[in-house]
């Protein structure tokens, strides 16, 4: 039994192949001539840029001295301990270095939006029996596809990779802020107790001094009886007084501990030191400069550039995504006949993906993302004013501490001189111990005044230049951003 053959015309094999060459070349023309009008077809919105109209400089601060050195701000209190555990604590802190990380994370992802639309290629294969189970075949292909960013789909989620970075930049700059200044705050509040659990000893020891003498008095019929009452109760009342500075030693110093990441405080804060005192010239920003220095302000911007980018996207999802495709399949028969011989099938195209109808969906997401940028703005536009008004308000609050801290200097410095000349009366045989130690007790409770006043004073240093953003890296906006074309 003879086979029938049927013979193929090579002339006719090239030709038509030239023919689908030909309609290949034409398709692949006109496609690259669509997807080029296309391409130059953007809907990303722009990004706002928000203006707030900030006068010259501060009305608690009319004359702007020198530029404040936000970058070291602490040094201001010349004191090298705290020098030292500040730089500790920006490089041990916990939280600094979880912000830093994610800082680190949301960067790592900048290539993603650029590597997204270029070429990808991909390997599969598979094995599949035919319906009938009389052949098996063994799949083997490559698949390119290059996702085209058109409709601004590329741009906007460029931006929002761009404003994650933002984010996470100005929440590490937020976290520098907070951890420097609750170092120095918790650092004058270990100082202050440790000053006041020394007064309040010496307030002590007086007021025992008091109820002997008083004891001495009564034996002698020069006092009343009522009058060793009294003085007890004083003595009970110091007593109670300095039981609360030990506390506060250890909680400053605990405090102190967590923030350079350790569980136990440092050997070096259990030597007492004295406060130390904050300068005596403030140095402020104008406020304009708030918007360069303000971590939440960074924040508020970035959050602008991320809604922008949302909007952009959900814009894009209303046009249809394009790509272009090519396919090289290769299968081989592992089951039946020709087991074996290997099958090439090619292809390549456009690839369309177009949203027809959905009920609303695509147009529901760009209205609200519409309102979230919005949103967004108001935010900044409201940032930048709490940036102002927290800035005012901490200059205000600083001049008075400074008032009262002088002030009560002065007062514990005239009560110094009059507990002196009491103490020079008592040696001559002009008055009793009575009268010296009373002066004496009047002069340390001035002195605990004036150590709070230091305190509170340094406190509303603090508050300053972190309502100025101290601390926070003052830097140029980042790449991304400043190619997104967000205003500053």
């Amino acid at each position: 039994m003879q086979q029938a053959v049927v013979a193929r015309s090579p002339f006719r094999s090239s030709r038509s192949r030239a023919i689908r060459a030909g309609h290949g070349r034409a398709l692949g023309v006109v496609a690259g001539l669509a997807l080029s009008l296309l391409a130059g077809c953007s809907v990303a919105p722009t990004v706002p840029r928000p203006r707030i109209a900030l006068p010259d400089h501060f009305a608690q601060a009319p004359a702007l001295g020198p530029r404040p050195d936000l970058a070291h701000w602490w040094r201001g209190f010349h004191d090298p301990a705290l020098d030292a555990l500040v730089t500790r604590a920006l490089h041990e802190n916990l939280d600094l270095q979880a912000a830093g990380e994610r800082l680190a994370a949301a960067r790592a992802l900048a290539p993603t939006v650029t590597a997204r639309y270029l070429p990808q290629l991909s390997l599969y294969t598979n094995q599949q029996p035919t319906p009938g189970s009389t052949a098996s075949y063994f799949q083997v292909g490559f698949d390119a596809v290059w996702q085209l960013g058109v409709f601004g789909r590329a741009e906007s989620e460029r931006r929002v990779i761009a404003g994650n970075a933002g984010l996470a930049a100005a929440d590490l700059a937020a976290a520098r802020v907070a951890v420097v200044a609750e170092v120095v705050r918790n650092y004058l509040a270990l100082r202050a107790a440790q000053a006041q659990a020394a007064l309040e000893a010496e307030l002590v020891a007086a007021a025992q001094r008091r109820v002997a003498l008083t004891r001495v008095r009564i034996t002698q019929h020069l006092a009343a009886p009522e009058t060793g009452a009294a003085a007890q109760a004083a003595l009970d009342t110091a007593r109670a007084e300095a039981s609360a500075a030990p506390a506060a030693i250890a909680v400053a110093r605990q405090q102190l501990a967590v923030l350079l990441g350790e569980v136990e405080p440092d050997p070096m804060l259990y030597a007492v030191a004295p406060l130390p005192a904050p300068p005596a010239a403030t140095a402020v920003l104008p406020p304009a400069d708030l918007l360069r220095t303000r971590p939440d302000i960074q924040r508020a911007e970035a959050a602008v550039l991320r809604a922008a980018g949302e909007l952009g996207i959900a814009r894009a999802d209303l046009y249809p995504r394009l790509a272009l495709g090519w396919t090289m399949t290769a299968s081989a028969r592992t089951a039946g006949g020709e087991i074996g011989r290997l099958r090439g099938i090619p292809s390549f195209g456009p690839i369309i993906n177009m949203p027809l109808f959905d009920w609303g969906l695509r147009q529901a997401q760009v209205r609200a993302n519409d309102h979230a940028l919005r949103a967004a703005v108001l935010s900044y536009r409201q940032t930048v004013l709490t940036a102002v008004g927290e800035t005012e308000q901490a200059l205000a609050q600083l001049a008075a501490a400074r008032e009262r801290a002088t002030q009560s200097a002065a007062a514990a410095t005239a009560l110094a001189r009059a507990a002196q000349a009491a103490a020079t009366r008592t040696r001559l045989g002009l008055a009793d111990g009575l009268e010296g130690d009373s002066a004496n007790t009047a002069t340390l409770r001035a002195a605990l005044v004036a150590v709070q006043a230091r305190e509170a004073e340094g406190v509303a240093w603090v508050a300053l230049y972190k309502a100025q953003g101290g601390a926070a890296p003052v830097t140029a906006p980042p790449p991304a951003a400043a190619a997104a074309g967000v205003a500053r």
